[in-house]
């Protein structure tokens, strides 16, 4: 089985990454071989073998624009050593013809990861949108298997896609926990992208509302204009403190344990891999009220729409954070990773 589509591992960038950094070792331990394309730029260690799976550097990068080449390139890499290959996304959608006939000549199966709908984001310009959403047609189209990782998506998959399609989540379970220490739970914390879907004014507004102490929002602020005017915006507040991405995973279980609510503002599908972590936890999750938070938490977190409900929500004290146990076993690694070697049969 390949993996392409995504930046590599170990995780330099997010969900997808997590995805293969973490569920890759389980599939890697149960077939012959696992193949993973990476980009080379994020990597100064170029070693090929990554937890029993044998990494495949693109020189290509894995974003932006240029996803669309690396798709293709990706493509090429694995197609004679892999018999499934599980595209992570749909930049490279333009190619999925293509790649589809090669792979009904040779007996291969092309699979999809659509991710979320990636056409109704914001950020991207009408034009990008379009050209997304044709992307994203041409890849259900053309695959033999859709996976979607939120039972939200499935109103969005074309009728096509949707007879073929298959649900499988993210994994969260490889978050590190420290229960160990005493902790004491106190403040906000939000881990996410500085995007405009992630209604990051909308957090600040409603936690400053509800005079939440220290709230700490993670994120890359200085990778574009949004995130760059907010952070000048609201830096002064001796309340938030507005933190650059944090990625080692003894740094995020610390602070992930000291908050007492998590606040989740995505609101653009699927499932947001920051939120399935923080439902190992033990915290309070308020998350923005759309189909894709409610399908990803249930019943174990709370919902707010605008800044006057999440100020609310935030000061509610009768909330009792209820058992978490049935909902994390479906975000077991083990259990996702069993889901993807079923493709294989």
């Amino acid at each position: 089985m390949a993996f392409i589509g995504c930046a590599g591992v170990p995780n330099r960038y997010g969900g997808f990454e997590a995805f293969v950094e973490y569920c890759g070792p389980e599939i890697a331990s149960k077939v012959e071989e696992v193949f993973v394309t990476c980009d080379a730029g994020l990597y100064e260690d170029v070693s090929t073998i990554y937890k029993g799976m044998h990494r495949i550097f693109i020189n290509t990068p894995a974003n932006g624009w240029q996803s669309i080449f690396h798709d293709l390139f990706a493509f090429f890499k694995v197609f004679k050593r892999s018999t499934h290959i599980v595209v992570l996304g749909v930049s490279g959608g333009v190619w999925f013809p293509f790649f589809r006939i090669l792979c009904d000549i040779l007996k291969k199966k092309l699979i999809v990861n659509v991710d979320g709908v990636e056409w109704r984001r914001e950020k991207f310009s009408f034009f990008k949108r379009c050209v997304i959403w044709i992307f994203d047609r041409l890849a259900q189209i053309f695959s033999h298997v859709v996976i979607y990782d939120n039972v939200g998506l499935k109103d969005f998959l074309i009728n096509g896609g949707r007879r073929k399609s298959v649900f499988i989540a993210y994994s969260g379970d490889h978050v590190i926990r420290k229960t160990e220490e005493v902790v004491v739970r106190q403040g906000g914390l939000t881990i996410c992208r500085i995007e405009p879907e992630n209604n990051i004014e909308m957090l600040i507004l409603g936690a400053l509302r509800a005079g939440l102490k220290n709230y700490k929002i993670v994120g890359n602020w200085n990778s574009s204009k949004y995130g760059i005017n907010i952070r000048n915006k609201y830096s002064a507040y001796p309340n938030l403190s507005l933190l650059d991405p944090i990625y080692d995973p003894m740094d995020l279980a610390k602070i992930r344990e000291e908050c007492a609510v998590y606040l989740h503002g995505h609101s653009v599908g699927g499932t947001n891999p920051s939120l399935v972590e923080m439902l190992f936890y033990d915290c309070r999750i308020i998350c923005f009220d759309v189909i894709f938070n409610r399908e990803a938490a249930k019943d174990a977190a709370e919902y707010f729409r605008d800044v006057d409900s999440l100020a609310l929500e935030i000061n509610a004290t009768e909330k009792i954070i209820k058992n978490r146990s049935i909902i994390r076993e479906m975000y077991k690694s083990k259990f996702i990773a069993n889901e993807y070697l079923k493709l294989l049969q």
